[in-house]
């Protein structure tokens, strides 16, 4: 035993196949050679492959080896019980069926079994019917966990790429958002050459007065954004106002306060995940109230 190599659970594993049931390979593990025989006979008359060990240890021997579909095993028997065979079985071949055998009617044992991973329970003496019986179910519900769990897997793989198509997605269109962003700007300023790169500026004080306050990134790149087109109501002003280089009077300067609402109406419409139409309409609000265009405090 001391040469045996056991793979480690991580290594892919014998028996996560599902054969048809005709070529299933069975290892039957028990330390009377009557039953052992009894078994084999029994199992390849119905068109398996058996293989036989008269104890848990020679049976690990063997697992080693050889994939099997399903382990048929004694519980009581020298040396390492049936019950410690499957153990060791569900740690390093968790595919790996077993179905178990006991010429003791005990409770506690085959719930033991039971609670391991033991696919059923089979007390001595047996009946050739039962034993196929049990052998078929136990094959069909390994090929039902293995479809499930391939299903499963599936499913996992689906959602996790369509995540990423998802996050792609949303890297396109911010980079897209962030061309329309600054073309906006770009026009705003090219009728305003007077305040050129006045947004840039704010967009750039907006990002830093954000992280200062200790906004998220993604809030601190909302309000940069808000920034780069907070002037954007500019548009509906006419040039001649824009452009006067001499001081304005009450009424081109009651225009002039009117760009805020104006750009609170351009892009109200547009579902932007952080409300950039409302902060646009806000821009020149004053904590004493004094600002426009609601003269807010």
């Amino acid at each position: 035993m001391n040469q045996m190599t056991l793979p480690t659970p991580q290594e892919k594993l014998p028996g996560a196949t599902c054969r048809p049931f005709a070529k299933a390979s069975i290892l039957v593990v028990d330390d009377d050679e009557a039953i052992r025989k009894l078994l084999k006979q029994i199992l390849e008359r119905d068109g398996y492959a058996c293989v036989t060990a008269r104890s848990a240890e020679t049976a690990l021997i063997k697992t080693a080896s050889q994939s099997f579909d399903l382990v048929v095993s004694d519980i009581n028997m020298p040396g390492k019980s049936g019950i410690e065979l499957l153990k060791e079985i569900k740690k390093y071949f968790p595919n790996m069926p077993a179905l178990m055998i006991s010429g003791v009617k005990d409770a506690t044992t085959s719930d033991s079994a039971i609670s391991l991973g033991a696919y059923d329970y089979i007390l001595k003496p047996f009946k050739k019917d039962q034993v196929l019986i049990s052998v078929k179910n136990s094959l069909r519900r390994k090929c039902m966990e293995l479809q499930d769990r391939f299903e499963l897997e599936n499913k996992e793989k689906v959602i996790h790429n369509q995540t990423i198509d998802l996050s792609a997605s949303r890297i396109k269109l911010k980079q897209t958002l962030d061309g329309v962003i600054k073309s906006m700007a770009l026009a705003i300023e090219s009728r305003d050459p007077y305040t050129a790169g006045h947004q840039q500026r704010v967009a750039r004080l907006c990002d830093a007065i954000g992280a200062e306050m200790g906004f998220s990134p993604e809030n601190c790149y909302w309000l940069k954004m808000a920034g780069m087109i907070h002037d954007i109501g500019k548009i509906s002003v006419p040039a001649e106002i824009l452009c006067k280089p001499s001081r304005l009077s009450n009424a081109e300067f009651s225009i002039i306060k009117e760009h805020p609402e104006t750009g609170y109406n351009i892009l109200k419409e547009i579902e932007f995940p952080h409300p950039i139409a409302e902060t646009i309409r806000q821009h020149h609000e004053r904590l004493d109230g004094s600002g426009y265009p609601k003269g807010l405090d």
